[in-house]
């Protein structure tokens, strides 16, 4: 077998980090068909989910998200107080992106949520396909960025 010495070496595959996302939903359909229309994008993760403000949190304090994808009304508590959590001196993690996808699309939460920072908010009955086409354009970015990080 014949080798050349002069060979280039090949890089490594370059494999995407995919985006950590937390799905806060209390709606078991709504639930199912965000994670129906997101599980083949290989720029994310759906790596945790609650249905309330206490088991949100609880996860947010255990584990790292990018982003988590919340809505307003949730079982117990509300997705307010879960982003007000991520914002606080002693959160153990950077603040993930938020995006908050909501029945309640009021003028005042939606204020609300551009002054806690929310990066996108969306009415489900009226913006579900956008929301997710939003969802994976923000988990493309992510997942190049990372991967140009590395």
């Amino acid at each position: 077998m014949h080798m050349a010495i002069n060979s280039p070496v090949q890089p490594a595959a370059h494999f995407k980090v995919p985006m950590k996302v937390l799905l806060v939903e209390d709606s078991v359909l709504i639930r199912n068909a965000l994670m129906e229309m997101l599980v083949d994008s290989e720029d994310l993760s759906i790596d945790g989910i609650a249905s309330t403000q206490k088991t949100a949190i609880e996860l947010l304090n255990e584990h790292h998200f990018d982003m988590i994808l919340i809505d307003i009304e949730l079982a117990e508590g509300n997705g307010f107080e879960v982003i007000r959590h991520t914002q606080k001196e002693n959160y153990p993690y950077p603040a993930p992106v938020a995006v908050m996808l909501t029945n309640h699309a009021y003028p005042q939460y939606r204020s609300l949520a551009k002054n806690l920072g929310v990066k996108h908010f969306f009415d489900k009955s009226m913006d579900f396909d956008l929301a997710i086409e939003t969802i994976e354009t923000e988990a493309a970015n992510f997942s190049q960025h990372k991967q140009a990080d590395n």
